[in-house]
């Protein structure tokens, strides 16, 4: 594989916050370039495919996407990696690293959320990350654009019908694509009939 860390990220701390933060005024320098690294390989990196997120990568460093990729970066992965991000830094907003051990941090204006809270909050954040994502994919599977995306199409990944959610194995349907299905239609989850709809082999 090649060297992929050597490319700046997708997105950019401002970004971030424009697009999923209520507080337009925070401060971008909560988010660290690794925290946007960190949001594309645990969340996208293996959803497009080494190649294509690759690709991705070098054209955006240096400064030479195609149309195409330009489109889909704009229209659907800036989207997808600002909640993915804001998903991965919320704990770290919330708290701090010091000489004095982990301490929240707290204005006087503010009030800590309880755990519940928190966990409540982080998971909506997940879930609309999802939604982006899952929108992306499909953009990128649909027929509409065929041949657009070259790279994607010759190396995307072939689900098998498992996915992992919060460090939990689930086994679902909802991830089969056209790789791994005869009919040709990507999901096929809508009643095809083919011997992978239900997203495993006969």
């Amino acid at each position: 594989m090649a060297n992929l860390r050597q490319y700046i990220s997708l997105i950019t701390a401002a970004q971030v916050i424009s697009k999923s933060f209520t507080n337009a005024n925070t401060d971008p320098y909560l988010i660290s370039d690794n925290n946007l690294i960190i949001a594309e390989l645990a969340h996208v990196k293996d959803k497009l495919g080494v190649k294509f997120y690759g690709e991705l990568k070098e054209e955006n460093d240096g400064g030479t996407l195609t149309a195409d990729n330009q489109t889909f970066i704009t229209d659907y992965l800036l989207d997808t990696l600002a909640w993915f991000t804001r998903f991965e830094i919320i704990t770290e907003i919330q708290m701090n690293s010091s000489s004095m051990g982990v301490v929240s941090n707290m204005d006087e204006f503010s009030h800590i959320v309880t755990p519940d809270e928190l966990n409540v909050y982080k998971q909506d954040t997940y879930r609309k990350a999802e939604i982006f994502l899952q929108d992306a994919i499909e953009y990128l599977n649909d027929s509409d654009q065929d041949g657009m995306f070259p790279t994607y199409e010759a190396n995307k990944p072939c689900s098998s019908g498992v996915w992992k959610n919060h460090g939990i194995i689930m086994y679902d349907s909802i991830y089969a694509n056209s790789r791994n299905c005869g009919c040709g239609e990507y999901g096929c989850i809508n009643g095809c009939g083919c011997d992978y709809y239900k997203g495993y082999y006969y």
